[in-house]
């Protein structure tokens, strides 16, 4: 069995995209050999996509338990929030939701088209953009049990609009479709730590008005580490490099940079 093949059928990265698990194996080879190559891969995908839930949380679970709150009379934002809690990146945005949007769509303008890159479980915030209903927003993610539990969470929460999920590799898509605002929220430092560069490319590959990159301006673990000004000069460094205008908002958990550009 060659090693793609056995991390896929393993328990623990069953839900994981596979072109995701074959990309990070071939660099794995290419960097490390054939001989390091596994454990270098399983490192790189937890450091993606598995550190980010402390405990895998169960998803079919969490859908009965979304279903019993709305029946018991919790609105759908109540509802959402403890789900939104599992992840660890949307549980750090939990506290800033209810401006989030508001200051970002201050600078781009209500959008009536959204790409939502390495969503996660971020288009659950849909309730929070009070966008209008015709918007079209897109979303896709490696997670292909996430996925499915979105589809299945929209069933029962009927947002306005709904946001179409899909399974997805940002690094691996060459085409996006156009869109007013590009959501790459967190995403940036992921690619980067994946293939040097990535982060960049993937940006400038939208055809968007609007390229809305955020960083966590503190670790999974909670500590800060100065990763504030890191992050702002890992993003200028890149800005300047691509002379790229933006407009910068700093949230207690989350330092977000606006891309403007004709698309």
């Amino acid at each position: 069995m060659n090693i793609a093949k056995k991390i896929e059928e393993s328990r623990k990265y069953k839900p994981l995209y596979k072109g995701t698990i074959e990309r990070i194996v071939d660099n794995a080879v290419t960097k490390y050999g054939e001989k390091n190559a596994e454990k270098e891969a399983r490192n790189m995908l937890h450091q993606i996509w598995d550190a980010y839930y402390g405990i895998r949380p169960n998803l079919k679970k969490a859908l009965t338990r979304l279903k019993g709150d709305l029946k018991e009379g919790k609105n759908e934002k109540e509802a959402i929030k403890k789900i939104l809690a599992l992840h660890s990146s949307t549980n750090e945005r939990l506290e800033v939701l209810d401006r989030f949007y508001k200051d970002i769509f201050e600078i781009t303008g209500v959008p009536n088209s959204i790409i939502d890159c390495a969503c996660g479980l971020n288009p659950l915030t849909v309730f929070w953009m009070n966008l209008p209903k015709e918007t079209i927003y897109q979303a896709f993610d490696i997670d292909e049990e996430e996925v499915s539990f979105l589809k299945k969470a929209f069933t029962v929460l009927k947002p306005i609009p709904v946001p179409k999920v899909q399974v997805g590799d940002v690094i691996n898509k060459n085409e996006f479709p156009k869109a007013d605002v590009a959501l790459f929220l967190k995403t940036y430092p992921v690619l980067e730590m994946q293939e040097k560069g990535a982060g960049i490319t993937a940006i400038e590959k939208q055809k968007c008005k609007y390229a809305v990159v955020s960083f966590p301006t503190k670790t999974i673990s909670g500590k800060e580490k100065g990763m504030t000004d890191f992050y702002t000069k890992q993003f200028e460094i890149a800005a300047q490099s691509k002379k790229w205008e933006y407009k910068k908002l700093h949230f207690p958990t989350e330092l977000v940079f606006v891309i403007l550009w004709s698309g």
